[in-house]
């Protein structure tokens, strides 16, 4: 029956969706269409053709086509009741396509031919106007379709521009034909905006900027190509409009062009346009005493010329970007622009910057561990080293004290134990990323403590992520509370997560042994899901709970640590009701731009961890 699939797949109890009882039982062509923007777990539009009493039904990803040399790809869905033409709301969590649904056009639409394998239409519309062909895509995805717009239009695709326009240093400009355009000492980048999906690109490499993912569904199915400012937190300041719905702006002068951006939703929790000001000396003085780096004058009626520096821009006052400074304290910051991330162009001062920021809550778990340092000096894409022995270089206010190696190169090393805002930034400077640290401390003259931690580090094997670590943590969670235990959830900043456990032991091995009896009895509960065997081949489809990390001559990454990934992950501290809520790996995982927001929500997470009376390990046997 024509609605069987869509009221199967609803709960009218829940759903503010219509849900007819019974089928309609008019057959033939109709004349009515709407296309809804449904905010969903992706942003898509739904295009809905009345047709033998039903609207038959596409999900469009990046909405229609404006020109004739797009592509779109289109994913029939199941038929939906008439009563949707003026369907918007709220569809709640939990059920089919849950999220903000609203009507993005509707109006009349003639057929001109409609098959199994193709339908052509021409929709009469508010902002949909004109032909369009559905043709069966080849592909083996059986619901799978192509949308192409067929008729000529004045409108062209998004163009390829390779990169920005560029100004020549200069005095200041002054009168009513020029305008000042504040600048903030970012990374000058272009933001591609279409069907709802952002791209920022610098030079000609693609970045991954988590703070602007909410920017393509704030503006819609709107297309548009920005000339933006991409600082090291973040934060993106719009300068300039090249291309809007099918539209070169290029050849507008600037004053028309940001007239333009004024009036698109632009302004976001992370993104906003950029300040312009009349040419008067007063303002360049006002942004000096702001510690920003200066302004660029603009020709009013100035055209953008991409890849071209032109003399109708002028960069006044520029100097390099104001990051983290030559350094902190006693620490130089050597090369501070140096990209340690090229995937999105993170360097060496917004390494500096986030040791800074996170240097509070991560300097009392690193007190008195011996760090191990896993050094990057050519970025995350080159080869790196691990660092334990810094007797040769580090500098005398870094305090260092030999400890036994037992199985490495020699028998003891002198490791760095950073206490310090300086010691990070010192870390900071020599490309360290990584910093891992033992479950035991050091004294005052370098004796080793038996262990106050047990750590579970929950691996995930091929075919999971940590969505099923946290389904693994929740149940070393319920077993640890059979004692009155209480572990502390952290991501590894990678694929998994760890859990910690605050402890005084009397021997060495007793983190060790009481690890293992916990990992080996939740993989003997759990066979199908957990495993407490290192090898790769028994690992597959479940969660390795690794027990050997409590081993002494072991260590684990620091929290808060960078990661030396793709990206700049972080091994941050997570709340049990985010474990327990996480649904995708996306769920709990941070970029070094995260933790500023995460520490002013949460506070410090492992405080208890840190500061609350240690827990005595149950007596086994």
């Amino acid at each position: 029956m024509p609605l069987d699939e869509y009221r199967r797949k609803r709960d009218r109890e829940r759903t503010p969706e219509p849900v007819p009882a019974h089928d309609p039982q008019v057959t033939g062509a109709g004349e009515r269409f709407v296309i809804q923007e449904h905010h969903a777990r992706a942003l898509h539009w739904d295009l809905r053709l009345e047709r033998d009493g039903v609207l038959a039904s596409w999900a469009v990803p990046k909405g229609l086509p404006v020109d004739t040399e797009t592509l779109r790809l289109a994913v029939r869905t199941e038929d939906h009741p008439l009563e949707y033409l003026e369907f918007s709301g709220e569809i709640p969590r939990g059920e089919y396509g849950a999220g903000t649904m609203t009507i993005w056009d509707t109006g009349r639409y003639e057929t001109e031919k409609w098959s199994e394998r193709e339908v052509a239409f021409r929709l009469h519309g508010d902002r949909a106007r004109g032909r369009y062909v559905l043709v069966k895509s080849n592909r083996d995805r059986r619901d799978g379709w192509l949308l192409k717009r067929t008729d000529a239009t004045d409108t062209t695709p998004l163009p390829g521009v390779s990169a920005p326009m560029r100004g020549v240093p200069g005095e200041p400009p002054t009168g009513p034909d020029w305008l000042l355009q504040v600048r903030f000492g970012g990374r000058r980048v272009l933001v591609e905006i279409d069907g709802g999906r952002t791209r920022v690109l610098a030079d000609s490499d693609e970045l991954t900027v988590s703070s602007l993912e909410g920017l393509g569904p704030s503006v819609g199915a709107t297309a548009m190509l920005l000339d933006a400012e991409l600082t090291g937190a973040g934060e993106l300041w719009i300068g300039d409009l090249l291309f809007l719905d099918g539209r070169d702006t290029c050849p507008l002068g600037f004053a028309d062009r940001h007239a333009l951006l004024a009036e698109l939703p632009l302004s976001g929790p992370h993104w906003r346009l950029a300040p312009v000001y009349p040419a008067d000396p007063a303002v360049l003085d006002a942004v000096r005493a702001q510690g920003l780096p200066g302004v660029v004058a603009k020709r009013a009626d100035a055209p953008y010329l991409p890849n071209v520096e032109d003399a109708s821009w002028v960069e006044v006052g520029e100097r390099p970007p104001k990051r983290a400074g030559p350094g902190l304290g006693r620490a130089t910051l050597t090369n501070p622009d140096k990209v340690l991330y090229p995937l999105t162009g993170t360097t060496k001062a917004d390494v500096l910057e986030h040791y800074r920021t996170v240097a509070a809550v991560m300097l009392p778990t690193l007190k008195d561990r011996p760090v191990t340092l896993v050094r990057w000096p050519d970025g995350v894409d080159k080869q790196s080293f691990f660092e334990k022995d810094v007797s040769r270089h580090a500098p005398s206010w870094i305090r260092t004290e030999r400890v036994g190696t037992p199985g490495g190169r020699s028998e003891s090393a002198d490791f760095p134990l950073i206490d310090s805002v300086e010691g990070l930034a010192w870390a900071a400077n020599l490309a360290a990323l990584e910093l891992h640290v033992p479950q035991w401390t050091v004294g005052p003259r370098g004796g080793r403590h038996a262990p106050d931690l047990v750590v579970f580090d929950l691996d995930p094997g091929e075919g999971t992520t940590v969505v099923e670590c946290c389904r693994v943590a929740e149940a070393i969670a319920g077993i640890l509370a059979e004692d009155d235990l209480v572990a502390y959830p952290r991501t590894s900043g990678g694929k998994g997560l760890q859990l910690y456990l605050p402890v005084t032991v009397t021997r060495a091995e007793q983190t060790l042994e009481f690890a293992r009896d916990l990992a080996e009895r939740l993989a003997a509960e759990s066979p199908r899901t957990v495993t407490a065997v290192m090898a790769k081949q028994r690992r597959r489809g479940k969660v390795f709970v690794d027990w050997s990390q409590n081993n002494t001559a072991k260590t684990t990454i620091g929290s808060y640590s960078l990661r030396g990934r793709a990206r700049p992950t972080v091994a941050t501290p997570v709340t049990w009701d985010e474990v327990r809520a996480c649904r995708r790996a996306a769920d709990l995982t941070f970029l070094w731009t995260d933790l500023p927001a995460r520490l002013d929500a949460h506070g410090d997470l492992l405080e208890p961890l840190l500061f609350t009376e240690r827990q005595r390990l149950p007596r086994r046997g």
